[in-house]
């Protein structure tokens, strides 16, 4: 029988920590898709609508998005007859908003437009992190809302993190991810509610609460034709 030394011993444990700390961050990954209807149902998603109101500082403002997968993403807001809208695209990014005085759109500045660039994904992080280039770290648990959830950390190949806390169905209830706001960096958190199921078998929080307000969705389409011009500035 050969003698098992110390330095032996040593390597069997770090290589079965290793080996179980992986093997937890992808079971926790695989059930996530697996909650979301599996890696199928999410890779048919390739465009997105959804429709509902922001509410902010006691105003209601009706808002409309429009996604398609790592083309476009465009956010519509309209109060007092008035709508403007920002655009994020995989080379440039426009806003325009008339509340602000602005009478024609304006390019994003590119710094913002690559912290944006994140949420084309319309899969979400975690699901073909590898791929992606995406780092995951489970880093325990942790209470939102006094409920434990599933703390992954997801370092992108841009090497900007941010945190996804899962609940016991797996399902995102909350991110912490950097933006720039008025010009700085900071960290935004989003919770996420009211997962529903479509007839086609895709989930979707029709709520969302982050520091910009409150958006309620009353209509989702999935899989929508969207004419390439949604994502072009169109004043």
């Amino acid at each position: 029988m050969k003698k098992i030394t110390g330095f032996t011993t040593l390597f069997l444990l770090l290589a079965i920590i290793t080996g179980t700390h992986a093997q937890t961050v992808d079971d926790i990954v695989n059930k996530h898709i697996e909650a979301r209807g599996g890696l199928d149902k999410i890779h048919s998603l390739q465009s997105l609508s959804m429709e509902g109101t922001l509410l902010q500082m006691g105003n209601e403002v009706q808002i409309k998005y429009y996604q398609a997968h790592n083309k476009g993403l465009k956010i519509e807001f309209s109060l007092m007859d008035q709508t403007g809208y920002s655009i994020i695209t995989p080379t440039a990014g426009w806003s325009y908003n008339p509340f602000a005085g602005n009478t024609a759109a304006e390019s994003i500045p590119e710094n913002q437009v690559k912290l944006s660039q994140v949420s084309l994904d319309l899969h979400g992080p975690l699901v073909d992190y590898q791929s992606k280039g995406n780092k995951v770290e489970y880093l325990g648990k942790e209470k939102v809302n006094g409920a434990d959830c599933y703390k992954m950390k997801v370092t992108r190949s841009s090497g900007k993190s941010g945190l996804y806390y899962l609940d016991a169905g797996y399902m995102l209830v909350k991110s912490v991810t950097p933006s720039l706001v008025n010009g700085e960096e900071q960290e935004v958190t989003t919770e996420y509610s009211d997962y529903r199921k479509s007839p086609e078998g895709y989930l979707v929080a029709y709520k969302r609460s982050s520091g910009v307000g409150d958006m309620t969705f009353s209509k989702v389409t999935f899989n929508p034709v969207l004419d390439e011009n949604v994502f072009k500035p169109s004043n």
